[in-house]
């Protein structure tokens, strides 16, 4: 099964060596590249990084991680867990035009970040988490396979083994308001159990007025979120029983009647 995993890689990405790295699953202190859309995206070879890359970058149409309706047309997107960057560049190619606020507060992670972001217009990235209140909090992140943040009530699930590491914390509401943000069209977010607490921090009036919400809920505590969204959002969700986390993308019903053509449900759950 994983070498059939290893010839999809190879068959995307056009990288022998990309495929190779994934195949040997050796950790390295240095980076490697892909080339995708005249771009090197830098990562950690023996990590998730290569898998991340290709569920976001490599998987085509409906498909793709975070796959959007191109008539949505965002203005400005929320990138809140960005990780090394792949969503962003995914939401760069796919709306030029918008502009795109990530978050990340992974120290080493962060640095990725830059890189593969590097030179884009339109991006800004920040080294913090956002959360209930300003500060900051020792995580002991699971090396580069974590790339969550968040507060104390979900940190029994990271390595306890683990170094922690020291991340900054900005409540969200204010932030924004700080940045000049009073909309927001796309709100992507995975970061590790923190996602509940992040969108019920949003101001009412701008997540109602959100015309698309995807990303990857990680406990029960996600039914209330989607409870909240109900009376606003179509909501297309996959869990698998036995298991807490699972995808979601959430339409405002304002909009769905003109996207639910480009939106492919069946292809999302494959």
């Amino acid at each position: 099964m994983r070498w059939k995993y290893v010839l999809k890689l190879l068959a995307r990405s056009r990288s022998p060596s990309f495929a190779l790295q994934f195949a040997r699953n050796a950790p390295s202190a240095q980076l490697a590249k892909l080339r995708w859309h005249g771009r090197d995206v830098y990562y950690r070879p023996g990590t998730s990084d290569a898998t991340i890359i290709y569920a976001i970058l490599l998987k085509r149409g409906t498909k793709a991680e975070y796959y959007v309706p191109p008539a949505l047309a965002p203005e400005v997107i929320l990138d809140i867990g960005s990780h090394i960057g792949t969503s962003i560049l995914y939401f760069r190619r796919l709306f030029p035009n918008a502009r795109i606020i990530g978050f990340e507060p992974h120290p080493a992670t962060f640095e990725i970040l830059q890189r593969n972001v590097s030179g884009l217009p339109g991006i800004s990235i920040f080294n913090y988490g956002l959360g209930a209140e300003d500060g900051s909090v020792a995580i002991p992140f699971r090396g580069s396979d974590y790339s969550g943040f968040g507060a104390q009530p979900y940190v029994h699930r990271m390595d306890t083994e683990t170094q922690p590491t020291q991340i900054e914390m900005r409540q969200a509401a204010p932030l924004l308001q700080s940045l000049g943000i009073a909309q927001v069209d796309l709100i992507k977010i995975d970061c590790e159990g923190a996602e509940v607490d992040i969108l019920v921090g949003l101001p009412e009036e701008m997540l109602r007025g959100c015309k698309w919400i995807t990303g990857e809920m990680h406990d029960a505590s996600a039914f209330q979120l989607l409870a909240r969204l109900a009376p606003h959002f179509d909501l297309d969700l996959r869990k698998t029983m036995f298991q807490s986390k699972f995808r979601f993308h959430a339409c405002n019903l304002t909009l769905a009647p003109a996207l639910r053509g480009q939106f492919d449900s069946a292809a999302l759950q494959t």
